[in-house]
């Protein structure tokens, strides 16, 4: 938020507070190094929602707090793809479409992620391949057998 921004919140104020009359520069300083990280209007929606309610003078902390909770009640309403879970309280059908495209989701997501460790790991041979591959030769068993046959 910029000096004249902070200008602007000031006046919104002044609508509504008649003692606060118009400040002087040392005061909108002062209000700008508290308020300087906010955005404009929803500092200015803070205020009008503090008056709404309140008819104490308003703080630079009053407006802090309304600008959090501003921000809190749009992460709120935004919708979340992720978290879209179905409820308890819905219908069988909605319910239904609803886990089946999580599911699909799911799925997709675990495709890519097993190709991708697929393709970065090199192959290894299977459990059976190794062991025809101990099998293959004459054991040393075998072998013993046939020299205690030669011998006797």
């Amino acid at each position: 938020m910029t000096l004249d921004e902070t200008k602007r919140v000031l006046a919104a104020i002044a609508i509504y507070e008649y003692r606060f009359g118009k400040p002087d520069e040392n005061v909108l300083k002062g209000w700008h190094k508290v308020l300087a990280d906010l955005d404009v209007d929803d500092a200015v929606q803070a205020v009008l929602r503090y008056y709404a309610d309140n008819t104490e003078r308003i703080m630079p902390a009053h407006i802090r707090s309304g600008v959090k909770a501003i921000r809190a009640e749009r992460r709120r309403l935004q919708p979340s793809a992720p978290r879209a879970l179905p409820s308890r309280f819905e219908d069988d059908i909605n319910r239904e479409v609803c886990m089946e495209r999580g599911a699909a989701s799911t799925r997709e997501v675990l495709e890519r992620l097993l190709g991708h460790i697929g393709a970065s790991r090199p192959e290894l041979p299977s459990a059976m391949d190794e062991l025809r591959a101990l099998t293959a030769g004459p054991s040393v068993v075998d072998a013993e057998i046939v020299d205690d046959e030669v011998q006797s």
